[in-house]
């Protein structure tokens, strides 16, 4: 009799279950909600059929706990107002065994919000930028066709197109995507006027993915072009755009990552690539760094430096070598002369009142190159013309290569050692210092938002199995004449949770609240939880 029981609330709570999700889901997912979220327009009917295959799922997860917890009240309440417990109480059956029913669907709920958070809305993201980037031809060209055309930059420039056409161009690196437009006009307009607008014979507009890096370039034939702010008029044969990466939809974030990359990252900052990124830029400070110390070294040593590459040699000599109080880089003062060989035989000579060395650093990669510039009463002499001085106040020096040897020590430096948080001084100056300093922080807020978004995952999985069952004990209570009631009540500790969970996510972003914060996430789950017991163990048993 039992199991009949529980097989007949299962088989009406599970209708209701049913049939809300799929009426929430297809609101939700199609009404606009979630679709909203992608901001697409011109689509065409394949392409939102394509859509929906990633948008569904991500309506069922913010739908199917809303949907557990109207069916149990809704069931419950209906048993409750046809005297059915108390039927069931005076054959002697536990009332609190007929809750079984919710503790499955809860459980289940429970499970695919966990699913969804932690896999499905974060494959959802990198769906979304991958089907942008493949179908981007066929999204220009039908926003070309549209009304209002294809804006760009915030709507201040728009392009006008009489003819467009998508073709597939054979490359040595394989099939390449292009648009073909003819028939081209565009306006770029500031504050709502017009400073340049223009027409063009045809735009070739080709889209590449080197190294899985979607990137977009132009070439644009017969431009006619007019300069409101110049007033003048200007025609090109030919004028190409270079290769520009498609910035992503959703850039990488923590609260994007699926719950793999969350742990491994947390495992392991280094790997993220802002942190691996930082860690580059710190590798260029310290092998700086060290070519510095080594320019010292033999300035204290014979009163000149010599570095170079396979193409430039230079040669420095000086009566005095000092660092620069900013960033430790040495300038050259006082009998200043520099002896500059370049392999294709040409020697040029430079004296002036000073130079200054600098290393540059490039986004890409680590420190690359050197210069010299010398400053003040500049007089330059070569082999070829010995007879002929120039003189100028300012040259800068062709940029050569850092020496190998001191890249390969800036590469083999202990990674422990960067971010080693003992505070300890690396002993290559305050600048690298200050990049170690600022890389642990990043690091550290890396780690914290990690530890928020884990918890408020978790948090919000574990929400959903005790908030059902809450409604189920309050339909119960309530009885069926107050369903609706017991719906509503509901939803109360329900903003309550999301409420800690939200707070205590930002608590954990500050590294002096990182406990509190954590435990105001649970907060929320604890008393509901508590009120749970306090209903199931007196309220029902009267």
């Amino acid at each position: 009799m039992l199991w009949t029981l529980q097989k007949y609330i299962f088989r009406e709570m599970g209708k209701s279950f049913l049939l809300t999700a799929v009426g929430l889901i297809v609101v939700l997912g199609l009404g606009g909600g979630v679709m909203n979220m992608i901001e697409l327009e011109g689509v065409t009917a394949l392409q939102i059929l394509r859509l929906m295959g990633l948008v569904l799922p991500v309506a069922a997860s913010l739908t199917l706990p809303i949907a557990a917890l109207y069916s149990a009240t809704v069931t419950y309440g209906r048993l409750s107002a046809d005297n059915e417990f108390v039927a069931c109480r005076s054959g002697g059956i536990n009332l609190h065994i007929l809750l079984l029913p919710t503790l499955v669907i809860s459980l289940f709920s429970a499970l695919c919000s966990f699913f969804c958070i932690n896999f499905v809305i974060p494959g959802m993201i990198m769906n979304i930028d991958r089907f942008v980037t493949t179908d981007m031809p066929r999204f220009i060209k039908q926003q070309l066709a549209a009304p209002g055309r294809l804006a760009l930059k915030g709507d201040n420039y728009r392009i006008y197109a009489d003819k467009s056409e998508i073709r597939q161009e054979a490359t040595d690196s394989g099939d390449a995507t292009e648009l073909h437009v003819e028939g081209v006009a565009f306006v770029e307009m500031d504050d709502g006027k017009w400073t340049r607008f223009g027409t063009a014979e045809s735009i070739e507009i080709a889209f590449t993915s080197p190294g899985d890096v979607p990137t977009i370039a132009a070439n644009m034939y017969e431009l006619s072009i007019y300069d409101a702010k110049t007033g003048r008029y200007s025609d090109f044969h030919h004028e190409s755009i270079g290769q520009y990466p498609i910035p992503e939809k959703f850039p990488l974030e923590v609260k994007w990552l699926v719950l793999g990359d969350l742990l491994r990252y947390r495992q392991q900052p280094s790997l993220f690539p802002e942190i691996d990124q930082s860690l580059v830029f710190l590798r260029a400070a310290v092998a700086r760094a060290i070519f510095y110390a080594e320019i010292k070294r033999q300035f204290l040593a014979s009163g000149e430096v010599v570095f170079g590459d396979k193409q430039t040699q230079f040669r420095v000599r000086s009566r005095t070598l000092s660092p620069d109080p900013q960033d430790n880089r040495p300038r050259f003062e006082e009998n200043l002369e520099i002896v500059e060989t370049r392999s294709d035989g040409l020697i040029r000579t430079i004296t002036a009142d000073s130079a200054f060395m600098k290393v540059a650093e490039s986004k890409a990669q680590q420190a690359v190159c050197v210069s010299l510039e010398a400053n003040g009463n500049v007089e330059i002499t070569t082999n070829r013309f010995p007879e002929a001085r120039t003189k100028r106040n300012h040259e800068k020096l062709t940029p050569v290569k850092l020496p190998d040897e001191v890249v390969h020590q800036a590469l083999s430096f202990p990674t422990d050692r960067l971010l080693d948080s003992s505070g300890k001084s690396l002993g290559l100056g305050t600048l690298v210092d200050k990049r170690k300093a600022a890389l642990l922080e990043d690091i550290a807020k890396l780690t914290r938002d990690i530890t928020g978004e884990l918890h408020s995952r978790l948090a919000i999985s574990v929400s959903v199995f005790v908030l059902v069952i809450l409604g189920a004990a309050l339909a119960i209570v309530l009885r069926g004449s107050q369903v609706l009631v017991a719906f509503g009540i509901s939803f109360i500790p329900s903003l309550f949770v999301i409420s800690t969970i939200i707070m205590g996510k930002q608590l954990i972003d500050n590294p002096e609240t990182l406990t509190t914060g954590i435990s105001v996430v649970w907060l929320g789950i604890v008393v509901t939880g508590i009120i749970d017991l306090v209903i199931l163990t007196k309220a029902l048993r009267r």
